[in-house]
């Protein structure tokens, strides 16, 4: 199928010398078989034929002020081009250090597992249990002072408590890794001093021991540890302390993206179709996705329907056989605020889902754009071609000014 705006101006071209013909004599049709100049000459004299050269003109220098635009954007085309060099050569660096990073990580990995690490932490944190204890039996049999004991007992008691805690964390990642379902994360905060200055965690429950074994210097260990025991329910726990997360967040940390986009400022989405139902479905359509897309959504309008003749001739002759109204919708959504790189993935999903017989034209806004809204005066548009056709010398002779 040809260009409509064409096959129109040539439908009016014809019309306009039909009509000139349609007045003649036999003598004039004859002279105007014999000479092609005359026929030369109606067909220069159409209004539509003589805007042709203008119209040309126009686009020359519309060709031409685009090319030299074109060129002006050469520089930042070049400077863009340095910084993606830049920015390419420093990924490239980027990569590289964390490939060597990765090798690293992986030689050490290699070197001693975490099922190694955790079961020798869990030994070393036995071993500082028993010196615990190693020192509370010398106590209990008078071989060491209340102060050593204390300041002995309180070093053993933290480190055991250190490497239980680092034990149990490693003990987690494990599981982790193990099980599909993953299971909640322990916390990581220093067991020590949280809320509202009071003392928590393991630091709080040794300082209560200490306070405890000060306070009765011969009571037993068992009723020592029994009394300390519930002196120390009331402290808060590791789950007590432990940061709540969004459930978002357990797993993976929030990265901020610091990357800023360039925008595209109004964008035009035309559908333009023969059918109105399916047009009107698709414009919906069209519609909800941009709002998927977060984009800013101006306003969706329709606009007036461009009515063709259609004629179908008889086969091998010149006549009618017969004539349609050919009425082509037109459906406008306008978005905004459209970053560069969401909209080849916008116009990509619009296009899968296009409807047969829908024609989907996005561009840029431009003030024609909004002229093409308005309905035009048909009867003002009439009175500008009779004026027009007044500067024919033809149309001048018939009405007798020549």
């Amino acid at each position: 199928m040809g260009d409509p705006t064409y096959e129109s101006l040539l439908e009016m071209s014809v019309s306009a010398a039909m009509a000139q013909v349609r007045n003649m004599s036999n003598e004039q049709l004859n002279a105007l078989l014999s000479d092609n100049s005359k026929i030369d000459a109606i067909i220069e004299n159409i209004p539509q034929v003589r805007t042709l050269p203008t119209e040309r003109e126009m686009g020359l220098v519309q060709n031409k002020s685009l090319a030299e635009w074109n060129l002006s954007q050469e520089p930042k085309l070049e400077e863009a081009k340095k910084k993606l060099l830049n920015t390419y050569e420093q990924a490239v660096s980027v990569k590289a250090e964390v490939e060597e990073l990765k090798a690293k990580l992986d030689s050490m990995s290699e070197q001693r597992s975490l099922d190694t690490s955790s079961a020798l932490l869990q030994a070393a944190t036995q071993s500082a249990e028993d010196d615990s204890e190693a020192i509370a039996d010398r106590f209990m049999k008078g071989e060491i002072d209340v102060d050593q004991f204390i300041k002995e007992f309180i070093e053993k008691k933290t480190l055991a408590h250190m490497r239980r805690i680092k034990s149990e964390k490693l003990l987690a990642i494990l599981r982790q890794q193990q099980y599909t379902a993953p299971t909640q994360p322990m916390a990581s905060s220093p067991p020590y001093p949280s809320h509202g200055g009071v003392m928590t965690g393991n630091l709080a429950k040794i300082e209560v021991v200490e306070h405890l074994v000060v306070k009765h210097k011969g009571m037993s260990v068992n009723r020592l540890s029994r009394l300390a025991a519930t002196q120390c329910r009331s402290l808060s726990t590791l789950r007590d302390r432990a940061i709540q997360l969004e459930p978002k967040y357990l797993y993976e940390p929030k990265f901020e993206d610091p990357r800023v986009y360039p925008e595209y400022d109004l964008i035009n989405v035309r559908l333009q179709g023969y059918d109105y139902v399916p047009l009107e479905k698709f414009q919906s359509y069209v519609h909800k996705i941009a709002k998927r897309f977060k984009f800013e959504i101006v306003e969706s309008y329709a606009v007036a329907a461009k009515t063709e003749r259609v004629v179908v001739y008889k086969p091998n002759s010149t006549l009618v056989e017969s004539e349609i109204e050919l009425a082509t919708y037109d459906r406008v959504i306008r978005i905004a605020k459209v970053p560069t790189v969401r909209l080849p993935l916008f116009i990509f999903l619009i296009h899968t889902h296009l409807p047969i017989g829908v024609k989907l034209t996005v561009k840029g806004h431009e003030k024609a754009d909004e002229d093409y809204r308005y309905i035009p005066d048909l009867l003002l548009k009439q009175k500008q071609e009779e004026l027009k056709s007044l500067d024919d010398p033809l149309v001048r002779k018939n009405l007798g000014w020549e």
